[in-house]
């Protein structure tokens, strides 16, 4: 059994949904009979560290992460520090969501310390974050994915006319959002251009870029890929792929998170040879952004065909999250894949 640090929490807006990604991702390691050291990295960019492997976490709070913040450093004897302490750790399980927890930051922060860790490595993160940069390598690699267009800070403060008639070319409805983001947060359906106006500026207030995409209707999946070793040799494969069908307009971050927000369903209602193609396609995306240890991709399927919308390097890993309700329907215990990954973390993280 190793040591292993968690990290989660952080200072992107997925704040929240990281501290659930941690708490689950600590409850599942202690049973496997991991020491576990939950280290959450603050709104503010303190590191609040136990001194102590144990795990004392007050999950009845974690949906209120004021409250988390509390009664975690009540229960632990801990540090807390804008300078992470040194890790007495063989492995850090990454359980951050956007930001510079998936943004390729920590990765390279990790190592740096050369202290291995979970999931994808700097580069991968770095590409994958950048919604517009991934599409483009999705086009090169005979993937199909929605029209897009990407704005910068500059280009709209220099003529936010001449920005909106830009993407007012994509046609309406499309949707806009942060180049760099996760969670569907920030994420919005614009159905004209006063509406694209407002939020088009509204979004370059505090990001640096957005991209656009052309609305496309049909239906959405999203298929997770695990990546493991077996008799000596590495496997990739891809889950059973979920259907998301969403309470409101979109899979947005309330569909995603509140319940009965949206429906999803394991495996999804598509024909055998769709199935098939989406999880070939989930499989090429992890690959040609150059994945490791898993990886989701969200498409949305048009007249039959998948069109890829993005990939996440650190997907939710919450007790509902997308990734373990696939698994459950592939019979891998959660326990496996936590297996797999820090067994392909420790190989593969600081090569």
């Amino acid at each position: 059994m190793a040591k292993i640090a968690v990290f989660f929490g952080g200072s992107s807006t997925e704040h929240s949904i990281s501290i659930r990604t941690g708490c689950f991702i600590c409850k599942t390691l202690h049973t496997m009979g991991h020491s576990v050291k939950p280290i959450l990295w603050t709104k503010e960019g303190d590191w609040v560290v136990p001194l102590e492997y144990r795990l004392e976490l007050p999950f009845e709070s974690v949906n209120s992460p004021d409250s988390f913040l509390e009664g975690f450093q009540k229960r632990n004897g801990v540090k807390r520090s804008p300078i992470l302490p040194s890790l007495d750790a063989e492995i850090v399980f990454l359980g951050l969501h956007g930001g510079k927890g998936e943004d390729g930051s920590i990765q390279g922060f990790l190592s740096v310390l050369g202290i291995p860790y979970t999931g994808s490595g700097v580069t991968a993160s770095a590409i994958a974050m950048d919604k517009t940069r991934a599409n483009q390598i999705f086009l090169q690699s005979g993937q199909k994915v929605a029209p897009f267009f990407e704005i910068r800070k500059e280009e709209y403060d220099s003529s936010p006319k001449a920005a909106v008639t830009k993407l007012a070319s994509l046609g309406f409805p499309q949707f806009l959002k942060p180049v760099e983001g996760g969670s569907s947060v920030s994420t919005h359906k614009i159905n004209d251009s006063s509406q694209l106006e407002t939020r088009l500026g509204a979004i370059l207030q505090t990001e640096s870029k957005v991209m656009s995409q052309a609305f496309l209707a049909g239906t959405e999946v999203s298929c997770g890929v695990l990546e493991r070793y077996r008799n000596g040799e590495l496997q990739t494969i891809a889950l059973p792929a979920t259907e998301i069908v969403p309470g409101g307009e979109f899979f947005d971050f309330e569909s995603k998170y509140k319940s009965g927000g949206s429906s999803e369903i394991t495996p999804a209602r598509i024909p055998d040879d769709q199935m098939k193609r989406v999880q070939e396609l989930a499989i090429s995306a992890h690959r040609s952004l150059g994945c490791r240890g898993y990886s989701r991709t969200d498409f949305i399927i048009v007249n039959g065909e998948p069109h890829i919308l993005e990939t996440n390097t650190l997907p939710g890993m919450t007790e509902t999250s997308l990734i373990p309700q696939q698994a459950a329907a592939a019979n891998i215990p959660m326990e496996e894949v936590f297996a797999d990954l820090i067994e392909i973390g420790l190989k593969h993280s600081l090569s």
